[in-house]
């Protein structure tokens, strides 16, 4: 008996020593070919830098995208936009035994199906309008589609040059996608101009560190005039230094508003013509305006920081006196995303007048009159939202950051830190208890006269008087 228990203690030192083996040889592996990767990523960036990356200069920067269709046009499927990305690391295949080493990707906004299963092929065409022909990364549908019939896709297609070639590169004019299942897309693509610096010497250069805003699609009935200044003045004293505004359908007065902006070097101004999806595709196709302006702040003017938010919704630092002096100070260069969790203020609560001043024109600012907000703190990633590092981020939704590049992180601010203020019209639980806040209200001073300033330069015929009502063309 006494053998067979020896035996049997035997056997299990050996099977053990077999799997702790079996583990290091593993974890040796894996360090190996991670080591052998970053090594290679290293390879590959030095290999950039030593390239003179020369951008089509036909090109002209119109900011005129627009939803366009892509071969049969009753199968809807649309294209965007397109943009130059440098960052190989976050690219399935940087190396190819036939077209060489992956200088860089272009990634499209398309609209496809959802469960879309072709192989795409990608058609790059020079300012000689001669074609190369490259393989996309498999096509996957963006996060947040809430399975409808469409989703979003960002399509990946690399840019490869062998080593034996010229250090001068010029790059692709414009990219156009061709799949089996649409046939038109392979007699007539569809292309689209890619999108490269405005600087092609910010390539490779550190991000500036300049805040801009990615605002939600605009809707005719989505703001007043009034309401658009003051969303713009606030995010400028939070520290925003650039908007970027996707347009469906909005009034006269809220187009001056944005042609102002424009003028100031502050804004630019895209169209968002996706009227033609009902239900089958997910809030209008927010996920793509997301994304696109993302990449839009990357790659064309290498803004360093984008907060992803609607026309009601403010992100509020509660114990540093802007945005981006809470990012200059805070951020340690490994977070992709600050995630804000949300409260609610309610717009048809009666409004608290103290604080308005007597030479004050335009009286009806929400953040300054509106005080009562709920107790709750949402949980992170519901209803939350996001200021991002655009060089950090590959795939964000509208719910949470679901792909950053390799080394990155999201961090969920304290409540104590800042948080969401979302105006909305009516209240999710009316019994809910309620709180005064008067964060906001440190910024009334400045907010007021600037509100007044621009609503005087914009409606002077109406003696300063920005319009608290919307009135379709």
């Amino acid at each position: 008996m006494l053998v067979q228990d020896n035996q049997r203690v035997q056997y299990i030192y050996f099977l053990l020593s077999g799997v702790v083996a079996s583990s290091l040889l593993i974890l040796a592996y894996v360090s190996l070919t991670t080591r052998a990767s970053e090594n290679l990523q290293n390879d590959i960036k030095s290999m950039q830098l030593s390239l003179d990356l020369v951008k089509p200069t036909s090109l002209v920067w119109s900011y005129n995208n627009s939803w366009r269709n892509m071969g049969h046009s009753w199968m809807r499927h649309k294209i965007y936009s397109a943009y130059f990305d440098r960052r190989v690391e976050i690219l399935d295949h940087p190396l190819d035994s036939t077209l060489g080493i992956a200088i860089g990707s272009v990634r499209i906004i398309a609209i496809l199906p959802l469960y879309f299963r072709d192989q795409i092929s990608c058609i790059f065409r020079g300012e000689d309008f001669s074609l190369m022909k490259t393989t996309a990364e498999s096509p996957k549908p963006m996060h947040d589609h809430n399975d409808t019939t469409f989703a979003v896709y960002a399509i990946v297609c690399p840019l490869y040059r062998k080593m034996n070639e010229s250090l001068v590169v010029r790059l692709p004019h414009a990219v156009a996608i061709k799949y089996k299942s649409n046939s038109l897309t392979n007699e007539s693509p569809t292309f689209v101009p890619i999108s490269y610096p405005r600087d092609m010497n910010q390539l490779f250069a550190k991000s500036k560190p300049i805040l801009s805003v990615c605002v939600a699609p605009l809707q005719v009935n989505s703001t007043t005039a009034l309401g658009l200044v003051e969303f713009i003045e606030m995010y400028r004293l939070l520290g925003a230094g650039h908007f970027y505004f996707y347009v469906s359908s909005y009034t006269k007065e809220v187009a001056n508003i944005l042609t102002h902006y424009r003028k100031l070097g502050l804004a630019d101004i895209l169209q968002w013509n996706l009227q033609d999806y009902q239900n089958d595709l997910y809030s209008g196709g927010i996920v793509a305006q997301i994304n696109d302006c993302i990449y839009r702040a990357m790659t064309v003017d290498n803004f360093r920081y984008a907060v992803t938010v609607g026309l009601d919704e403010y992100l509020m630092p509660l114990k540093h006196n802007s945005l981006l002096q809470f990012m200059l100070q805070c951020d340690e260069g490994l977070t992709a995303s600050y995630v804000f969790r949300n409260v609610f203020f309610y717009k048809k609560d009666r409004s608290d007048s103290f604080s308005i001043p007597e030479r004050a024109t335009n009286r009806m600012l929400i953040t300054q009159t509106k005080v009562k907000r709920s107790l709750e703190i949402m949980p992170a990633f519901t209803n939350s939202r996001f200021i991002v590092n655009t060089h950090a981020t590959v795939e964000m939704g509208t719910k949470r950051l679901w792909r950053a590049a390799p080394g990155y992180t999201d961090h969920v601010l304290s409540p104590t830190v800042g948080l969401l203020f979302h105006y909305r019209v009516h209240c999710i639980n009316c019994r809910t208890v309620m709180l005064i806040d008067y964060t906001a209200r440190k910024y009334g001073s400045l907010l007021w006269d600037r509100v007044d300033n621009a609503c005087l330069q914009l409606f002077l015929k109406e003696k300063g008087v920005c319009p608290i009502k919307s009135n379709s063309n």
